[in-house]
């Protein structure tokens, strides 16, 4: 397999208007499909040099053809995202539009299906050899149904993309990593009942919190019970016990599973300075995260296809994604931020409160530690009892 990351190029993506229109004519901003937030994340990667390495192959983003869509969605959906981007305006809350995380605007469908192409190219390039691993970093819309959208997600690039995988390789196991601060719902859903893709979301529950799934009773039905795997953390969850679940849970599953592909959803949101969530992870535990997949992808000889997904602060979701990209691609990053791309953000109204790529670590106060410390050892052990005798895992021990 060639020794390099396919990264996918959104000049075409980026090149489309319709964010703007909706905030012009709306004067609000949504926190997902806005210019600051796609422009500032795809300029840092370029403006530090990343993409200049030999270690990276750009490859343009493409539109999903109709017949790749409806490989997941349903086709009377399809039709209604195709003419609402049209019309600019409309309302349909049968399909879960015109919401404010889902709003309808100019070209919202091209928006949506741009990621479904990448994602669907990314899969089968590492599937067939052509790059050992492969981003598309404004990816990851995970919870999109067959004919709903919800949560700024259109349509479901990550269930498309795994269903492409399995039509040319059906009997290839399949892991689906979604670390993004929200539960995978949509592609937990997809797949509740097969055995050939396992997967598994570390997430934010907590009381009105989106999407409100992802407890560790949901481990799939029929022949893919155990298969669905799931590990809700409390609010003020730090790196310190995000770890601790993340190697005793995650780290023996990958192991024991034996995936033939991996697909991670990463999510920028889980980073304390997100302003929709509540977790206390820092760039530490990120680092740690890639360093760790891309350890157990070269253990199992296995590819690793990596979509971006949440991130609601900018400025963290381009320094979380562009240090993935540096890690995965064995790419190293400049000392410091690009000065160019800090008067872009700064153009944007963005803050940037520190010019190097790592942040302060935060620990929880003694006050609620042990309480944390306690939801988060009691889910390892129910996550244990429950999937690890079906995946085949040893050890239930809990310490």
């Amino acid at each position: 397999m060639p020794d390099s990351m396919i990264l996918f190029d959104p000049t075409d993506f980026l090149a489309l208007e319709g964010v703007d229109d909706y905030e012009r004519l709306t004067g609000q901003r949504n926190p997902f499909w806005n210019r600051a937030r796609l422009e500032s994340i795809w300029s840092l990667p370029k403006m530090a040099g990343l993409l200049e390495s030999s270690s990276i192959r750009l490859q343009p983003m493409r539109l999903a053809t109709r017949e790749e869509l409806g490989i997941f969605h349903d086709p009377s959906y399809i039709e209604t995202m195709e003419l609402f981007g049209n019309m600019g305006s409309a309302f349909s809350a049968r399909f879960g539009l015109d919401t404010e995380e889902c709003p309808v605007f100019l070209e919202m469908d091209k928006y949506a299906s741009y990621p479904v192409g990448s994602a669907i190219d990314a899969m089968m390039a590492v599937a067939e050899g052509k790059a050992k691993t492969a981003m598309s970093i404004f990816g990851g819309l995970h919870h999109a149904l067959e004919s709903k959208a919800a949560g700024f997600c259109y349509y479901n690039d990550c269930v498309i993309a795994l269903k492409k995988y399995r039509e040319k390789y059906p009997e290839n196991k399949i892991l689906y990593l979604d670390t993004d601060v929200h539960h995978g719902d949509g592609t937990q859903h997809a797949f509740y009942n097969d055995p050939n893709v396992l997967t598994i979301s570390t997430h934010e529950l907590s009381m009105g919190f989106f999407p409100g799934t992802g407890r560790p009773e949901e481990i799939g039905i029929g022949d893919g019970k155990g298969y669905s795997v799931n590990v809700p953390l409390p609010p003020l969850t730090d790196d310190f016990a995000f770890w601790k679940a993340f190697e005793e849970v995650v780290v023996p599953l990958w192991l024991a599973y034996r995936p033939d592909i991996v697909f991670w959803e990463i999510g920028a949101d889980a980073h304390y300075g997100d302003p929709l969530a509540d977790l206390m992870l820092t760039m530490d535990t990120y680092q740690r995260m890639s360093r760790t997949v891309r350890q157990l992808a070269y253990l199992g000889e296995c590819g690793v296809v990596a979509v971006g997904g949440g991130g609601y602060n900018p400025v963290i979701a381009s320094k979380i994604f562009s240090l993935i990209i540096a890690d995965l691609a064995g790419v190293a990053l400049p000392p410091s931020l690009p000065a160019d791309w800090i008067e872009l953000c700064r153009e944007f109204g963005l803050g940037i409160h520190r010019g190097g790529w790592t942040d302060r670590p935060v620990k929880m106060s003694c006050e609620h530690e042990p309480k944390i410390m306690r939801v988060v050892d009691e889910t390892i052990k129910k996550v244990k009892e429950l999937v690890f005798p079906i995946i085949g895992v040893e050890s239930l021990d809990v310490e």
